[in-house]
Order: C-alpha cells, then structure tokens, then sequence
C-alpha cells in the first residue's frame, strides 16, 4: 500500500474497490499528523484526543477498520463546524522501527501478514468567520439596525458565543420600537461534535402603542425575557445531500413584566414554561444566492407545560389553558434552461391546539400574523385577519426570470407572483382568505439584498388591509 486518500466529499464510494481486494490487509498506525487548524484557536488537545480515539487506542487494525474509523473521524470534525473540508490520507512510511514494540501475539492474531506502518495525515481547512458584522434594513413600514460579534473557538472547544442588538423602528418617527438584547452560547459534546448544548437567552423592550394588529389593551409598552436550554443533533445525509438538523429543549418566557424605569406597568407578569423542539431539513442548491433547486422543510413545536396568567384570568389552576403550537414551512424550487427559469413553491401553515380541559388563553404574541413583503406581500404587515389568530396557512407561487443582458449567475432577477393565504381564530363558517399577485425586481448579494414589489390584491376582505402599488426593502449588511 503506497497510499489511500480518504476522498473529499462525505461517503466510502471512491475507496470501494481498494476496500474489496485489501480489505483485511493489517495496518499500522504509527502517527497521526494534523495540519491546516487555526493557529490563533486551535481545537484543544482533549478534543483531538476524543476525536482520534478509534486509531489511538488500537493502532493496530485492518485496511477496512482503519477506512471506517478514519471516515468517522472525518464526520466528526465536520460536526465541530470549524471546516469547510477535512482531507484524510494514509502513507506507508518507509522505515518499520516503529513496529519493533508491537507484541508478536498480535500479528498472529491477524493469520496474514506483517502489519504495513501506516502514517495519517489529516489536512484542515478553517472557515473564515466573519466575527463582527453589522445589517442596516429599511422598508416602507419598518427600519431596523443591528450589530453582532461572535467568539468562536476561545476555549479550544469548537463553542461559539453570540452576542447581538437590533433596534426596530418606524421610518420618520423618531423613537425605538423595540430594543432586543440576545445571547446565545452553542457547545458541541467531546465525545460525539454532531450533538451540541445550546443556551439562550434574550430580552426585549417593546412599544405596541398604534399597533393596530394587536388589541387596543395590549397596545403599550411591554417587555419580555426568555431563557432556552436544549440540544442540537446534526446528522449528514448522503443520499439527500444535506445536513438535517434537529432541536429540542425547555423554554423559560416572562412577558409583561414591569419596566423598571417605569412607575406604571403590570404588577404580575405572564411567565410560561414549554418544551420546545425544531426540524429543519434543507438540501437546496443555488446559484449566486437564489435558490434553484432542492427542498426546504422546517417543523416547529412547542407544547405548553404551565402558563402563568395575570391575577383576573380567572385560573388557579397552573396546568390550564395550556396549548400546543405547531408551524410547518416548506420551499421548494425547480429551475429550467440552465437556471433562466426557477419556478418555486412557498407553503407554511400552523395552528394552537388547546391541551387543558378549559378553552386556552394565548398571549398575543403567540399567535400567527399575516401580512407584509416577508409574509404576504400585497398586505400592510401583520394587518391579514383581525388581531391574528390561532390557525393559518400561506401558499406563495412564484417564478423568477433571468433579465436580458445579465450573466446566468446575476444577483438581479425579476419574478411575478401569486401569493394568498389566511389567519382566523377557530373553525372559519366559510371558507375565505386573502390574495395578491405582483412583480417584484430582486437583487441578492452577500452585501445587499433588496426587493422591490409592485402588488396587486385580488380580494377584498374587510378584516384585512390592502396594501395595493409599490413596496420597497433594502437590507445591507457590513463586516
């Protein structure tokens, strides 16, 4: 054996026939060299001592195990996140000194042949992260600006702290609509890199006064905290060609809680304890940064374990009222003469499910809103239904269009549209929703992406405000 590169990309298909003549062949493994890893923050050396147990422990083994265990040493250093790819080769080494302290019992144990000394080389390339990172958004009904900085890898363990801030507010008005503060901490195991710890926590200052989508009692200054603590579990699909990614943990929630700069505000708040859990599976390709193939399917859920509401809810009974809420989106996008043509598909729906015995009260921000350029364009925002509501569906038909005189991977593209869907409380007595069709010129690049929409509604409901004409957002992000 004069050398066997684990292949680039993640499956055994281009070691397949190497592995059906040599299996059993014995192997050696005298070193293990790593090249290629941050040398501002490398991963540390417990890590690297999880990750290579299989070969460090018994040097000793097949061609065959010695393909396995250096494929799942592979896999889990993708897991870590820190690398855009991971090269695997086995050399012969030239001199078998090494070999002298390998007991004769084990080589017979194998009944073939002198072990060959192996030597593996594994070859890291880092991701660039951008650490700090700056996104400005401006449409006709909402601004918003907000900054990030990230600490990736300080403590050798592939962990990655978040810190962020955005400020919402109204274009010309002058004040801030809502101030959010989050953290969030994500720490891959040792021994398995594909199941992270996840911790979150965020706060948030909010003025709904002249949010006609809310109830006129609700419309004031309110703030909220949560606290989230799960795992993450990540898993490669060959077959699919993606990274399915799956969430699930517990969820602290205090609303309405009293500013304390304030000497007015609620004097209990409504604090909510859940089980949350998420699924997101996407193996869409793109060109430049528009999707054209592939398959987004996101699954949310969260099942309410106690609620508690303010003190004339009426309700002594924590575990009443309580609900379990469900969202499901799914994208999918097909392109035609050489990505000229996508056609795409855009479906998403969700309901709150009472779990309790007594109908369930939902605060207002747990319910489903419609409306807006990033929701059902045609519509002012959150303004589909009357004050939200516990169901909804939205389904969006869209194709986009290569303009003439640009490249095929152009960040500018035209699309027309057909968009339509519905919020409401209960069981409707008919069935009725909202519709819009338009053209939007899209323009989408790792700087800028900005979306100007021209719609048209095609119903006329009187619990849903139209927005008929033109509609602008610019989002701009600086690192």
């Amino acid at each position: 054996m004069e050398r066997l590169d684990i292949a680039k990309g993640r499956d055994q298909e281009s070691t397949a026939a190497l592995l059906q003549n040599s299996a059993l062949k014995p192997l050696f493994i005298t070193s293990v060299t790593i090249d290629g890893d941050n040398k501002l923050s490398p991963l540390s050396d417990s890590i690297y001592k999880s990750v290579l147990e299989p070969v460090l422990s018994q040097p000793l083994q097949t061609l065959k195990q010695s393909t396995n265990n250096f494929t799942e040493i592979k896999r889990k250093l993708v897991y870590t996140g820190l690398f855009r790819d991971v090269r695997i080769s086995l050399d012969k080494e030239t001199s078998a000194a090494r070999l002298e302290k390998l007991p004769e019992d084990a080589i017979k144990d194998y009944n073939l042949e002198n072990p060959i000394p192996t030597a593996a080389t594994i070859l890291l390339s880092p991701i660039e992260f951008n650490k700090v990172s700056a996104t400005s958004t401006t449409t006709d009904s909402v601004s918003a600006f907000g900054g990030r900085y990230s600490v990736i890898n300080a403590l050798g363990r592939a962990e990655v702290l978040t810190l962020q801030n955005e400020l919402r507010f109204v274009p010309f008005k002058g004040a801030i609509d809502e101030n959010t503060l989050e953290t969030k901490l994500v720490v891959p195991l040792q021994q398995n890199p594909s199941v992270k710890a996840v911790v979150d926590a965020s706060y948030a200052k909010v003025d709904l006064r002249g949010r006609t989508c809310v109830e006129p009692q609700n419309q004031t200054v309110q703030n909220h905290a949560s606290v989230n603590l799960g795992v993450q579990k990540a898993w490669i699909n060959n077959k699919f060609k993606c990274v399915p990614t799956f969430y699930s943990g517990l969820s602290v929630i205090a609303r309405d809680f009293k500013d304390p700069t304030s000497v007015t505000g609620p004097d209990c708040p409504y604090i909510k304890n859940s089980l949350v859990s998420h699924l997101l599976f996407d193996n869409r390709k793109f060109f430049g940064l528009f999707p054209s193939s592939g398959v987004k399917l996101a699954i949310n859920n969260e099942y309410v374990i106690s609620q508690k509401l303010d003190k004339n809810s009426g309700s002594s009974d924590p575990s009443e009222g309580n609900f379990n809420k469900f969202a499901l989106t799914l994208q999918g996008q097909r392109s035609f003469f050489k990505n000229r043509v996508v056609n795409s598909l855009d479906f998403a729906c969700g309901g709150i499910i009472p779990t309790g015995q007594t109908p369930s009260r939902v605060h207002h921000i747990d319910k489903f809103y419609l409306g807006g350029m990033d929701s059902l364009k045609g519509f002012e925002k959150n303004a589909v239904g009357k004050y939200g509501g516990d169901f909804f569906y939205k389904l969006q038909l869209a194709s986009s269009f290569k303009l003439p005189n640009t490249p095929a991977d152009s960040p500018l593209r035209l699309q027309c549209f057909l968009n339509g869907g519905d919020v409401f409380a209960g069981k409707p007595s008919r069935f009725s929703y909202a519709a819009s069709s338009g053209v939007s010129l899209l323009y989408k690049s790792s700087v800028a992406n900005m979306d100007l929409t021209y719609a048209l509604p095609i119903t006329n409901r009187i619990q849903d405000a139209t927005k008929p004409g033109f509609s602008f957002g610019v989002s701009l992000s600086l690192f």
